[in-house]
C-alpha cells in the first residue's frame, strides 16, 4: 500500500542521526522556533507502516487542537483520515472512514478526497458482490438490502440498478408465482366475486379508475401512492420510502384495489406495489383462488420471509 510523504506539521525536518548530533539539530529546531511535535512522532510511525501507534500520537495532539494553525490542522486531519483507513476494520468501520475522512477533506488543501473515492469504491464492489451472490441464492431479502445500500453510495451506476431492479422483479414474481400455483384451482370464482364487490368500477374509463385508486389509497388525507400505472391487467403503484409503513398499515386497501382491478377488467389483475426511491418491490397482489380475495405478498425486507395478507 503506498504511503503518503509530507513536511512535518511545523514544516521542520528531523534527520535520522543520533548521540550528540540529534541533540545539536533539536538545539537548531528551538532557536528557529521549530520544536519536535507530536505529529513529527506520527509521521515517523507512518513510515514504519505502524498507524496504530501513529493514530495514538495523532490524537493526542488533537486534544490541543486550538493551539495549530490553519495549515497544522489540515495536515493532522489527512494523517488521521490515512491511518483510519489503514487500520481499517474492526477498530474502524467503512462509514467511520468515511466519516473522518470528509471531515478532512473540508480543511482547504485537504488530500483526504483520495482516500474518499477509495472508501466508495470498496464500498460499491462489496455491494455489487453482495447482489450478485444473493441473486445466484435467490435470496430476495439480501439482494434487496445489499443493492438498496448501493444505491445510496457516490457514483452507483443507474444502469446496474436497473439490470439489479430487472432481476429482483423476475425473481420475486416467480416466487409469488410458485406460491400462487400451490393452491391451484380456478379464477373464474374469485373474478365473479369481484365484481359482485365492486360493480361501480366496471365502466370507470382509465383516468376515472385511477382517481379511484388513489382516493382507495389515501389515508388520513395523505396518498400511499406517489404514481399509479395501468397496463391492461397490471396496475403498478410507487410508494415513497417515507410512506411504507402508511402502506403496511393499509394491506386491506391494496387488497380491495386489486379486487377492483379483477372487476374493472374480469381477468386475473396483478397489482405490483414498488419502492419509488429504489425502483424495487415491496409487495405483489394477486387473486386467490381459495379465498376468492386478493391477496397481499409482502416481500422480503430485511430478514422478513414472503407472507400474505388478504382484503377483507
Amino acid at each position: 500500500m503506498p504511503r503518503y510523504s509530507r513536511t512535518s506539521i511545523l514544516r521542520c525536518a528531523f534527520p535520522r542521526i543520533a548521540g550528540q548530533a540529534a541533540v545539536a539539530i533539536a538545539l537548531v529546531a528551538v532557536l528557529s522556533g521549530c520544536a519536535p511535535s507530536a505529529l513529527t512522532a506520527a509521521r515517523g510511525q507512518i513510515a514504519a507502516g505502524n498507524y496504530p501507534a501513529a493514530r495514538q500520537e495523532l490524537a493526542a495532539l488533537s486534544a490541543h487542537g486550538g493551539d495549530l494553525s490553519a495549515s497544522q490542522r489540515r495536515e493532522l486531519k489527512d494523517d488521521v483520515c490515512l491511518c483510519d483507513f489503514m487500520i481499517g476494520r474492526p477498530a474502524f468501520t467503512p462509514a467511520e472512514q468515511r466519516g473522518v475522512c470528509a471531515d478532512a477533506a473540508k480543511e482547504p488543501g485537504s488530500q483526504s478526497s483520495s482516500i474518499i473515492a477509495r472508501i466508495d469504491e470498496a464500498a460499491r464492489r462489496k455491494d455489487a458482490d453482495e447482489v450478485e451472490a444473493a441473486l445466484s441464492d435467490h435470496d430476495l431479502a439480501d439482494a434487496e438490502r445489499a443493492a438498496t445500500d448501493y444505491q445510496t453510495l457516490p457514483a452507483a451506476d443507474p444502469a446496474t440498478v436497473a439490470r439489479w431492479s430487472k432481476q429482483i422483479w423476475t425473481l420475486a414474481d416467480a416466487q409469488v408465482f410458485a406460491e400462487s400455483t400451490a393452491k391451484k384451482g380456478s379464477l373464474d370464482a374469485a373474478i365473479s366475486e369481484a365484481r359482485r364487490n365492486h360493480r361501480d368500477v366496471e365502466n370507470m374509463d382509465k383516468g376515472q379508475f385511477t382517481r379511484w385508486v388513489v382516493k382507495t389509497a389515501t389515508v388520513s388525507g395523505t396518498p400511499v401512492a406517489a404514481s399509479v400505472e395501468m397496463k391492461d391487467s397490471t396496475l403498478k403503484l410507487s410508494v415513497d420510502d417515507a410512506n411504507l409503513q402508511l402502506a403496511a398499515l393499509s394491506l386491506d386497501k391494496l387488497a380491495a384495489i386489486n379486487d377492483a382491478m379483477a372487476a374493472r377488467c374480469g381477468c386475473d389483475a396483478r397489482t405490483n406495489v414498488a419502492v419509488t426511491e429504489t425502483g424495487f418491490p415491496a409487495y405483489f397482489i394477486r387473486l386467490d383462488p381459495e379465498t376468492r380475495m386478493s391477496e397481499v405478498m409482502i416481500l422480503p425486507r430485511g430478514d422478513r420471509a414472503i407472507v400474505s395478507a388478504t382484503s377483507n
